[in-house]
């Protein structure tokens, strides 16, 4: 049974990651942009981070080049390839946003889930190029979304919180 506590940091978690995907798709200017415009990597990273508690990864500039994975995301939660805009972890729970080539990849990215014994629990039709779907294995739940801008790039969300038994 999920906890209360539990529950509040999972909807956080969520939350956020999906303001920043949203921001962050094109759809609206790129606030990091603005946020990291001649501040050091280091500092930006530092106030995120001590503001809210959450293990953020941003990279200098705001464009979501060179973020990375944080050194706790665990192996049994895939990661598409593509450009990752911005990870975080919080209280156990993960989420990254990545850009990847097109829908094609964002569903390849979905298929490893299946692949690695994840079932599928939910699954949503957000119109043209968008979709999202509950996973979950034995030890994770995970929401896995995207949507396409007008180039046709995609951005993948993933959010993976731990399985309480």
């Amino acid at each position: 049974m999920i906890t209360t506590q539990r529950a509040l940091r999972s909807a956080i978690t969520v939350a956020i990651a999906t303001g920043i995907t949203v921001s962050l798709s094109g759809c609206f200017g790129n606030p990091l942009e603005n946020l990291t415009n001649g501040l050091v990597e280091g500092t930006v990273e530092n106030v995120i981070e001590g503001t809210t508690g959450l293990d953020v990864d941003v990279d200098g500039n705001g464009t979501g080049t060179g973020a990375s994975l944080p050194d706790s995301w665990p192996d049994e939660v895939p990661v598409p390839d593509g450009n990752i805009l911005l990870s975080l972890a919080v209280g156990g729970s993960y989420n990254v946003s990545v850009t990847v080539g097109g829908q094609d990849a964002a569903e390849a990215g979905y298929e490893r889930f299946l692949a690695n014994g994840y079932e599928m629990t939910s699954e949503i039709s957000l119109g043209d190029g968008a979709r999202a779907y509950g996973l979950q294995s034995d030890a994770w739940i995970v929401q896995y979304s995207w949507g396409e801008d007008d180039e046709r790039i995609a951005t993948v969300n993933i959010t993976a919180t731990p399985r309480e038994e």
